[in-house]
């Protein structure tokens, strides 16, 4: 018996309104939906470390960013990449966004200006795509 091949042009366009979720949240400062389809076993790469966060970490460390700094950009750069394992069951996503805007550390204000890219692997668990990691780069552009 062959299986039918999954429909890729649905779930890219799943992954792409996940990605699109998440330019809109930080806009909206929706922590709730940043954290939403992140996985318990989530792993985080970023300046040279790995790292295994909570989810409290997780919606500790987006609420601080989002009530402490103002977005005047926040846009993709470049068409995101979609690409997926040869069933569907797996999807990652490769990006890049320019940010700009204002931000509160410790009392004194700065400006954000920077271009972030990363990878984002997804894993489908039942009818849901869950983030399982993200690997991210930064560069400042001023």
């Amino acid at each position: 018996m062959v299986e039918d091949s999954p429909d890729f042009e649905a779930l890219r366009r799943q992954i792409l309104d996940l990605h699109r979720a998440t330019i809109e949240a930080h806009w909206n400062k929706d922590v709730d939906s940043l954290v939403r389809d992140i996985s318990e076993d989530f792993i985080s790469v970023s300046n040279g470390e790995i790292r295994r966060p909570t989810q409290e970490e997780i919606r500790s460390t987006f609420a601080n960013y989002l009530n402490s700094t103002e977005f005047s950009e926040y846009r993709d750069l470049r068409e995101p990449i979609v690409d997926f394992s040869d069933d569907g069951s797996v999807a990652w996503s490769v990006v890049k966004v320019k940010v700009a805007g204002r931000t509160a550390d410790g009392g004194s204000e700065r400006d954000l200006d920077f271009t972030c890219a990363w990878i984002t692997l997804y894993r489908r668990r039942g009818d849901r795509w869950m983030r399982v990691g993200e690997v991210s780069s930064f560069k400042q552009d001023q």
